[in-house]
């Protein structure tokens, strides 16, 4: 991975019955992968950690101030501008009834059996496939 690359974080929330809770990125150009489902997160800002980016983002974006989030995987946006992305995840401690959507276009619950037929980024896809998806079915 490229150590000049920009960097973000996102955080995938997993409900209490292991569907995956995700956010529906707005439909305006400009915006990485625009009108696709993907975690809550962003851009890690200078002399941030990802994991204070990733709870800085999802507060800005949901009004949710996320405890523990857990780091499961650092994968780049090989199909987008490259960014290396750390995600992370929390499973059961945020339902959509939390949710005070502040940026996107919305949220949905989702099985992870259905990821295929989303409009998702590729390397949100392999993230939840290769990583996070084998997390779960060893807990």
């Amino acid at each position: 991975m490229d150590p000049d690359a920009p960097t973000g974080a996102m955080l995938l929330v997993v409900t209490d019955d292991h569907e995956l809770l995700l956010h529906l990125r707005d439909d305006v150009p400009g915006i990485a992968w625009p009108g696709c489902w993907a975690g809550f997160g962003g851009a890690v800002e200078p002399g941030e950690t990802a994991e204070q980016a990733v709870r800085r983002e999802v507060e800005e974006e949901t009004g949710i101030v996320v405890d523990d989030p857990v780091p499961f995987a650092e994968l780049a946006d090989e199909e987008g501008d490259g960014r290396i992305v750390t995600f992370f995840y929390v499973v059961g401690s945020i339902s959509p009834s939390d949710i005070d959507l502040r940026e996107g276009a919305g949220f949905g619950v989702h099985p992870a059996e259905s990821i295929d037929a989303l409009a998702m980024p590729p390397f949100v896809r392999r993230a939840i496939r290769a990583h996070l998806l084998p997390l779960l079915e060893s807990s």
